[in-house]
């Protein structure tokens, strides 16, 4: 049962990064100033991570 319960955390987990990060781009790239790329990178990344994790639990 807990490995299920950490399944479907990852995936949304892996699924809420991912759309954020997309938004987030969106952003950036229609900023005419100097822009901060940190929040871009990080969710990108922990995206990638909890993806991963999906594979640990099934």
């Amino acid at each position: 049962m807990l490995a299920y319960v950490g399944l479907y955390t990852a995936i949304i987990t892996a699924v809420y990064l991912f759309s954020y990060s997309y938004i987030e781009a969106l952003r950036i790239s229609n900023a005419e100033e100097k822009v901060y790329g940190g929040t871009f990178i990080f969710s990108s990344i922990m995206a990638f991570v909890f993806s991963g994790l999906t594979y640990l639990f099934i």
